[in-house]
């Protein structure tokens, strides 16, 4: 903006200097008619020509003035695409962050399911293995039903659950006996071991 009004001066400065000198050159009135008509044709010219540079100046200083316009325009433009882009910076910088506190905490919670994981597999493991044993054991051991080939008790004791389990082992021991296949003695003692005595 300085520059055009810069440019506007220098340009009237010049208008003042060449009308100053085309009026320092007219003579009085004293000469013919002729020359004054020359002189006042020649400065008509220079008037004209003048006009024409002022006109043509003025071309000028409205361009440079759109161009000053448009460029300001684009500049704001520009300063918002700037300030824009500043926040969407700031914004892609705050989810960065938060993503960071949210991996940080499912790193945790990883962690902390990892340890508990562990600790259940571990004792399923122990459970697996105590159960195993168990069974070993019981594989090993006698069964407490066995009877021996001829059909009767084995001569180990006997745990009879319920009162109707030890009525129904009764109840065969005296079948038994009155088919002949048990003797008094043997009747007996079965009956005390079913009864637990």
């Amino acid at each position: 903006m300085m520059k055009m009004f810069r440019l506007y001066l220098g340009i009237c400065l010049l208008i003042l200097s060449v009308a100053g000198n085309s009026f320092a050159q007219v003579k009085p009135v004293a000469k013919s008619s002729r020359s004054v008509s020359l002189k006042v044709d020649n400065s008509q010219k220079i008037i004209d020509s003048l006009e024409l540079l002022v006109v043509r100046l003025q071309m000028e200083v409205n361009q440079l003035d759109s161009f000053y316009k448009s460029e300001k325009l684009t500049s704001a433009d520009l300063r918002d695409q700037v300030i824009r882009i500043d926040d969407y910076r700031k914004k892609l910088e705050a989810n960065i962050n938060s993503f960071k506190g949210e991996n940080l905490k499912l790193n945790q919670s990883n962690r902390i399911l990892i340890v508990f994981n562990s600790l259940v597999a571990v004792l399923l493991l122990v459970t697996l293995f105590y159960f195993l044993k168990r069974m070993g054991k019981k594989k090993n051991s006698p069964s407490a039903d066995t009877s021996n080939e001829s059909g009767q008790p084995s001569s180990g004791t006997i745990n009879f659950g319920t009162f109707e389990d030890k009525l129904q082992h009764l109840e065969r021991l005296g079948a038994l006996k009155e088919k002949g296949l048990l003797s008094e003695a043997e009747f007996l003692l079965e009956k005390q071991r079913v009864l637990g005595k």
